[in-house]
């Protein structure tokens, strides 16, 4: 089995996740663990406002991460993009710091 190809697949799955649970979180009204801790939720002065600052940021991560996944999966399996994990590697980690600096800002703003 191709070791690229499961990277990408479980990279998919993890984006589906974060879409998810924003969109569990902002129906319910009740922050995700997936976003911060138990303790931290506990320490959460303004729970609305912290959804409303981060619940669309976490869909837009996941969906980045989705499309991450998916052209990696093109990449292994349908048609070669030559040094395309570089780029999807590049993507993902850019991705990854800017949701991790936007949820610094809520967990300083509202935690």
């Amino acid at each position: 089995m191709d070791v690229m190809l499961i990277f990408d697949v479980v990279i998919a799955i993890f984006g589906v996740y974060m879409i998810a649970a924003a969109l569990k979180m902002k129906k319910t009204g009740k922050i995700s663990s997936a976003v911060i801790t138990a303790e931290e939720i506990a320490r959460c002065r303004k729970t609305k406002e912290f959804i409303a600052f981060i619940y669309w940021k976490e869909a837009v991560f996941g969906a980045l991460i989705i499309a991450v996944g998916v052209l990696g999966i093109i990449n292994d399996k349908v048609v070669s993009l030559g040094a395309f994990n570089v780029v999807e590697l590049l993507i993902f980690l850019a991705a990854f710091l800017w949701f991790q600096s936007q949820l610094r800002k809520a967990r300083e703003q509202f935690l």
